[in-house]
């Protein structure tokens, strides 16, 4: 059933206007249409990353423990920490944007494989490419980092063959979760998108994303 806009409950997303996982679910609030019907709020992010700053020690204490973001504030309920809950959260208030329930075994697969298998080598790669000079990166690291993240993107590679999307003709909640690390994975400072290079799917997949509307319209607000 799909919920009408007019009926939904007061919700408050926190972002931050750089690649960070709030992407996600800008992208998916604009693809379900709702973007009136969400406050947005801006969470100021200093470098290093662990800075204190009072803004965010207030947003700590009555939002995210982490103070990080995305967070979503849900009229009635406590907030949602986590990027890929609140995909699959609006996804279902709005009725949108989700197999049937009878047909979600691959999508839920998909979208907890995503943003916890993946995300986690892309995270330990990118702390090491975008964070840190050449001479300060440890190697080791590095290679092993990126040997997880390749050998997940060439599930998710061979996962896409034959398919526009990661579940197949159709735009996803999963999309708006993976979407986000194949752009992350394709910018200049993730070493020139080498993490792409010999993946012709999520190259195809990369591009087919990236002219939707909404991601474009997304991508435009951020720094990276």
């Amino acid at each position: 059933m799909t919920t009408a806009a007019s009926v939904l409950p007061k919700l408050k997303l926190w972002y931050y206007p750089d690649l960070y996982r709030s992407v996600r679910c800008m992208w998916l609030i604009k693809e379900l249409g709702i973007e009136e019907s969400v406050e947005y709020a801006y969470v100021p992010i200093p470098f290093p990353r662990t800075a204190p700053t009072p803004e965010r020690e207030e947003y700590r204490k009555k939002v995210h423990p982490h103070s990080t973001v995305p967070a979503l504030e849900v009229e009635g309920h406590p907030p949602l920490l986590e990027s890929s809950a609140i995909c699959l959260y609006l996804a279902d208030l709005c009725g949108r944007l989700a197999p049937e329930p009878s047909d979600r075994a691959e999508y839920y697969n998909w979208i907890l494989y995503i943003s916890c298998t993946l995300d986690e080598a892309m995270e330990r790669l990118c702390n090491q490419w975008m964070i840190l000079t050449p001479d300060q990166q440890d190697k080791q690291i590095v290679a092993k980092a990126r040997a997880d993240s390749e050998f997940s993107l060439d599930i998710i590679e061979r996962a896409l063959e034959g398919r526009d999307f990661l579940l197949g003709k159709e735009l996803t909640a999963a999309d708006c979760v993976l979407g986000y690390n194949v752009v992350w994975a394709s910018v200049p400072q993730m070493n020139n998108g080498v993490l792409l290079e010999g993946r012709p799917n999520l190259k195809a997949y990369l591009a087919r994303i990236t002219a939707r509307p909404a991601l474009k319209e997304t991508l435009a607000i951020i720094k990276t």
